[in-house]
C-alpha cells in the first residue's frame, strides 16, 4: 500500500472501523488513535498500515489488563480485552505475521522488558503447541478410530481437554512438561473409554488392548490400565521413555486439575472415580462446556486459539504456506519437512560436537535427553556418594568441614530453587523431583571435578577447594541450568538461573567447561550443544554488564592482549583455543594474592609475533560520550580503567580474556567468509582494530555486546581500505544482512543498542547501529583507525595484531599443530588410517607404547647429535646461546606440562 493511501484521514477511519467491530470502548479508542497518530509521524511504517494497527492496538490492551492486574484499585472498567483471533481475523493478519510486526512494533513504541517477554513467551507456546498436535494426532491414530480432524468428536474432545487443562498452568510453554500433559489426556480418555468397553471408539488394532478384548466373556479389571505404561511397552519412541516423568505428572498435576473440573461442573460424570466422562449423557455437554470454559480463558488472556490445530489447514491460517522471508527460523523449522525445531548449533560448538546420527523431533530430542540424563543418574542420591566421603576422608577434609561447607549450602540452594518453583505454581511432588535431580547431578559432577582435580594436583588441599563458596554455587547454578534445559523449562530459560541464586554471569561461565568435560559423553549432544549456547551467550553480553565482577578485575590489571593469553608460541603462531591444562578450579574461582600473581604465564614485556599496540604504559580508556559530547575531541571523558602501574592480568583474567578472544575470532572469520572478504591483511587490520577497541576502549563494552563492536570493526576497515584496485568496501546494510545468517545471531543486537545511559536528568537512549557507529564509536575510535587509511601502515607489519587462530587450524594444515620449535612435531587429528610410512606416528589410545618411545628416541637423538655438533666446531657460545634464551626454556617447559597432563 502506497503511502498515500495511508494519509491520517484513512488512518482514521481505519481505527474507528476496527475498534467498533472489537467492541473497544470509545475513550479509550480515542487515546489509542492519538497515541498511534504520533508514532505514525515519528516512523515509516512499512508495508499494510492495517497490520500495525493491529499490532498496536492489541500491544496497548495487554499493558493495560498488566496494569489493571497489578493495581490495588478497582480498574475493572481501564482493562480492556480484545479476542486475539477477532483482531487477527478483522486485520487480514497471520499469526506468524503478527509475531514479527509485534516485535517490530515493541521496538518503535519502546514497550517493556515484560511486554516483550510475554510475546516471546507467547511465541514460543505456540511453537511447543504446534509440535504437540502433531504428535497427538500420530498417538490418537494409533489407539482410537475415527478421523484425526473436526469430524470425529472424540479428537475434538480430547484436545479441548488437553488445552483447558494445559490453560490452568502458568508455564504452559514447557514442552516436556506440557507432553506429560498430553499424554496424561490421552491416558485419561483411554481409560474412560475402555472401562465403558466402547469398542466403537478404541481401534481394535491397538496393541496394548488384551488379547481377549474383543471376547464377549471379556471381564473388566477393577482399576484403568495405564496407557503411558503400555505405551512404553509397546511403542519404538524415544518418547515414551520418560514414563516415570509422565507418571508423575498425571497423579500430581493432572488429577488436580480434573478434580477441580468435576467441581467447578465444567465436567460431569462420576464425580467419585473422576470417570463417566464419555457417557452418551454427558459426552455433548462436556465437550460444549470444555469448549465455553476456553473461549473464555482464551478472552481473558487475549492469546492465540489453539483449536486451531485441529483444522486440515491450519498451516495455511497461520501463514506457514507462503514461506514470509522475515517469519522466524524458530517457527519456520516447526514445519520443515522432518518436523523439527533445533536451534542451530554455535559457532564455537561447530568443530567438536559430534554429527547428528538422526534427525529427532522436538518432542523426541528433549526425551532423548531425559533418558541421557535418567541412566547417568540412575542409583545416585542427592547426598555425597560413599567414594567422595572416603577422599574427603583421607585427605583431611573433617566431617564438619562437609556439613558446613558442602550440605548447608546446598540446602540453601535447594530453598531457593523451591521458591521459584512456588511462583509457576508447581505441585510440590514435581518440585521436590526436580530439586532431587539438580542436586545429583550436583554431587556427580562435584565428585568428577573433584577427583580429577587430586589427580592432577594432590597437593592442593581439597578443604581450600570446598571453601570456594562461589565455585559449589556457580556449580549447582550450571547443574540447575541442565536440568532445566534437559525438562524443557521455557518459562526459567537462561539467565534467569543467575537470578535464582543470585550469580554473576562472571563467575557462572567459569564452570561450564568443567561441567561439560565431566559430562560430554553422558548427557546427550543437545545438551552440550545448549551449554555451548549458553556460554557464548555469556562472552558476548552478559559479563560484560555494568554490575560485572568483571570490571572490578579490570580495575586491578590491563586488558591483555591476545598474544599475551594465547597458548601457543609456536613458529606458525597457532594454538588450539583450549583451556590451559593447568587451569584447575583454583585458577578459575581464586584470585592470587600479589606474591602469587609473580608467577603468571608470560614475563616478557614483549614477545616475538606480539602487536605493538601492547603498551606497557598505562593503559586508560574513554568513557563513550552522550550525543551531546560526539563531536567533542577524543581526550575528553577518559577512565583509567588501570592503576597508574597496571599489573598483569591474573590467571582467571588469563583464561576468560583466551576464551573471548577465541569467540571474537571464530566471528570474524565467519562474518568475513560471508561477505567474501578473503585478503589476510585486511581481516589482521579487522582484528587488531577490533583488538584495540577491547584493550584500550574497553569501557564500549559496557552494557553492549560484542557483535556490536565487530560489525562496527569491519565496516570501518572495509570502508578505510577500500581503493580503486581493491574493492572490499561494505555497506552497513550487507554486513548486518549476512550477519543474520550466522548462527544464533540476534536482530536486536544491531536494532537496539545503547547510546547513552540513563542519568538524573536523561532517560536511556537506545537506537540502530548506525547511530552507535556515529554518536559512539567514531570519537571512540577515529584516531586509530585512521592510520590504515591511505596506505599509511604499509610497510608496518608489525602494527598488525596476529589473527589468533581458530579449532581448525590444526586439522587443516597438512601437517597439524606444531609443537616444537626446534623439533619437526606435530600433532593432528587422525583422519585417514593409512599415513605414509616415512613418518613416525603416534594414536592416541590405538597405537602401542613402542611408537610413542620411538618418537622419544628420535627427539633425543636429535638433541644429542646438536651437543656433539656443538663440541665439533668448538661450540661453547652455541651452548651457551641454547640454555640462555628464556623464551626457548619456557617452551619447552610448557611442552613437557603439556605431554604430562595428557
Amino acid at each position: 500500500m502506497s503511502r498515500s493511501e495511508d494519509n491520517e484521514e484513512n488512518i482514521v477511519t481505519k481505527i474507528d472501523n476496527l475498534c467498533t467491530n472489537l467492541n473497544i470502548d470509545p475513550v479509550f479508542a480515542k487515546n489509542f488513535k492519538n497515541t498511534f497518530l504520533e508514532t505514525n509521524r515519528q516512523y515509516t511504517l512499512e508495508g499494510d498500515i492495517v497490520h500495525w494497527i493491529g499490532c498496536a492496538l492489541y500491544a496497548t490492551c495487554q499493558m493495560t489488563t498488566n496494569s489493571s492486574a497489578q493495581s490495588d484499585t478497582d480498574s475493572e472498567d481501564y482493562a480492556i480485552n480484545i479476542s486475539l483471533t477477532e483482531l487477527l481475523r478483522l486485520c487480514n493478519l497471520k499469526l506468524i505475521q503478527f509475531f514479527n510486526k509485534i516485535k517490530l512494533w515493541s521496538d518503535v513504541a519502546s514497550m517493556s522488558e515484560d511486554f516483550k517477554k510475554k510475546m516471546n513467551d507467547l511465541e514460543v507456546k505456540f511453537v511447543v503447541s504446534a509440535m504437540l498436535s502433531k504428535k497427538f494426532r500420530s498417538i490418537f491414530q494409533e489407539i482410537f478410530t475415527g478421523a484425526t480432524n473436526t469430524s470425529n468428536s472424540l479428537f475434538t474432545f480430547t484436545w479441548y481437554l488437553y488445552i483447558c487443562v494445559k490453560g490452568e498452568f502458568p508455564n504452559s510453554d514447557d514442552l516436556v512438561d506440557m507432553y506429560h500433559l498430553l499424554l496424561s489426556s490421552l491416558d485419561y480418555v483411554y481409560a474412560n473409554a475402555f472401562m465403558t468397553r466402547r469398542t466403537d471408539l478404541i481401534n481394535p488394532n491397538f496393541k496394548g488392548l488384551p488379547n481377549n478384548w474383543q471376547s464377549d466373556d471379556f471381564e473388566l479389571p477393577a482399576n484403568p490400565p495405564s496407557l503411558i505404561s503400555i505405551l512404553q511397552e509397546i511403542m519404538d519412541d524415544p518418547t515414551m521413555k520418560l514414563a516415570v516423568e509422565a507418571l508423575i505428572m498425571r497423579e500430581y498435576s493432572w488429577t488436580p486439575v480434573i478434580k477441580s473440573f468435576f467441581d467447578r461442573k465444567i465436567l460431569k460424570g462420576h464425580k467419585e472415580q473422576l470417570m463417566g466422562v464419555l457417557n452418551v449423557a454427558s459426552f455433548e455437554t462436556n465437550i460444549s462446556a470444555l469448549k465455553n470454559h476456553y473461549e473464555n480463558h482464551v478472552f481473558s488472556a487475549m492469546e492465540f486459539d489453539e483449536r486451531i490445530f485441529l483444522s486440515d489447514d491450519a498451516k495455511e491460517q497461520f501463514g506457514i504456506m507462503n514461506r514470509d522471508e522475515t517469519a522466524t527460523p524458530e517457527v519456520n523449522s516447526t514445519f520443515e519437512s522432518n518436523g523439527r525445531v533445533c536451534p542451530d548449533t554455535p559457532l564455537s560448538g561447530q568443530r567438536y560436537l559430534p554429527q547428528q546420527e538422526l534427525f529427532l523431533s522436538p518432542v523426541s530430542e528433549a526425551a532423548n535427553s531425559c533418558a541421557h540424563l535418567t541412566s547417568y543418574l540412575q542409583a545416585s542420591k542427592p547426598q555425597p556418594s560413599t567414594n567422595l566421603l572416603r577422599l574427603f576422608s583421607e585427605c583431611g577434609v573433617s566431617e564438619e568441614s562437609i556439613i558446613t561447607n558442602l550440605i548447608q549450602p546446598c540446602n540453601a540452594w535447594i530453598a531457593q530453587f523451591s521458591n521459584r518453583l512456588r511462583e509457576l505454581e508447581c505441585s510440590n511432588e514435581i518440585i521436590v523431583y526436580r530439586c532431587n535431580r539438580i542436586t545429583c547431578l550436583y554431587f556427580k559432577i562435584l565428585e568428577h571435578i573433584i577427583t580429577e582435580e587430586h589427580k592432577k594436583k594432590p597437593q592442593v588441599s581439597l578443604q581450600m577447594l570446598l571453601s570456594q563458596d562461589t565455585y559449589q554455587l556457580a556449580l549447582y547454578a550450571c547443574c540447575t541450568e541442565v536440568i532445566l534445559h534437559v525438562y524443557g523449562v521455557h518459562s526459567l530459560r537462561f539467565p534467569e538461573v543467575l537470578n535464582i541464586y543470585n550469580l554473576s554471569a562472571f563467575h557462572f561461565y567459569k564452570i561450564i567447561e568443567l561441567v561439560v568435560q565431566a559430562i560430554s559423553d553422558k548427557l546427550s549432544r543437545d545438551t552440550i550443544k545448549h551449554l555451548n549456547t549458553v556460554e557464548e551467550l555469556v562472552l558476548e553480553s552478559k559479563v560484560w554488564k555494568s554490575d560485572s565482577p568483571l570490571w572490578e578485575q579490570l580495575q586491578r590489571a590491563s586488558v591483555p592482549s591476545s598474544a599475551e593469553v594465547s597458548l601457543s608460541e609456536s613458529p606458525n603462531r597457532r594454538n588450539n583455543l583450549l583451556q590451559s591444562p593447568a587451569s584447575n578450579v583454583m585458577e578459575r574461582f581464586l584470585v592470587p594474592s600479589a606474591e602469587h600473581a609473580k608467577k603468571q604465564l608470560f614475563t616478557d614485556n614483549i614477545k616475538p609475533g606480539q602487536s605493538l599496540l601492547v603498551s606497557t604504559n598505562n593503559i586508560t580508556v574513554k568513557e563513550e560520550p552522550s550525543t551531546s559530547q560526539a563531536g567533542q575531541s577524543s581526550s575528553n571523558g577518559e577512565t583509567s580503567l588501570a592503576p597508574n602501574t597496571p599489573k598483569k592480568p591474573n590467571n582467571s583474567l588469563i583464561l576468560f580474556f583466551r576464551k573471548f578472544y577465541s569467540l571474537a575470532v571464530l566471528r570474524i572469520n565467519d562474518l568475513c567468509k560471508r561477505l567474501e572478504l578473503t585478503d589476510e591483511e585486511l581481516k589482521r587490520k579487522i582484528w587488531t582494530c577490533l583488538e584495540y577497541s577491547i584493550m584500550h576502549q574497553t569501557q564500549v563494552l559496557k552494557d553492549r555486546h560484542l557483535d556490536q563492536l565487530l560489525l562496527c570493526a569491519v565496516y570501518v576497515i572495509c570502508k578505510v581500505s577500500n581503493t580503486q584496485s581493491n574493492r572490499v568496501e561494505r555497506t552497513f546494510a550487507d554486513i548486518m544482512r549476512l550477519y543474520r545468517q550466522r548462527p544464533l545471531a540476534n536482530n536486536h543486537v544491531y536494532r537496539y543498542v545503547l547510546i547513552r545511559r540513563a542519568t538524573e536528568t536523561e532517560p536511556e537512549k537506545r537506537a540502530d547501529l548506525i547511530t552507535f557507529y556515529n554518536a559512539v564509536y567514531v570519537p571512540c575510535m577515529q584516531n586509530f583507525v585512521l592510520r590504515f587509511a591511505d596506505g599509511r601502515l604499509r610497510n608496518e607489519a608489525g602494527m598488525l595484531s596476529p589473527l589468533p587462530a581458530t579449532r581448525g587450524d590444526a586439522a587443516s594444515s597438512p601437517l597439524g599443530l606444531r609443537v616444537s620449535e626446534r623439533h619437526q612435531l606435530y600433532v593432528r587429528p587422525l583422519t585417514a588410517a593409512h599415513l605414509p610410512t616415512c613418518q613416525l606416528t603416534y594414536r592416541f589410545s590405538r597405537s602401542p607404547a613402542k611408537d610413542l618411545h620411538a618418537i622419544n628416541t628420535m627427539v633425543s637423538s636429535e638433541v644429542v647429535g646438536i651437543k656433539r655438533a656443538s663440541d665439533a666446531i668448538g661450540g661453547e657460545i652455541l651452548k651457551r646461546a641454547r640454555y640462555s634464551n628464556p623464551s626457548m626454556t619456557r617452551k619447552l617447559q610448557g611442552l613437557v606440562s603439556d605431554r604430562q597432563a595428557v
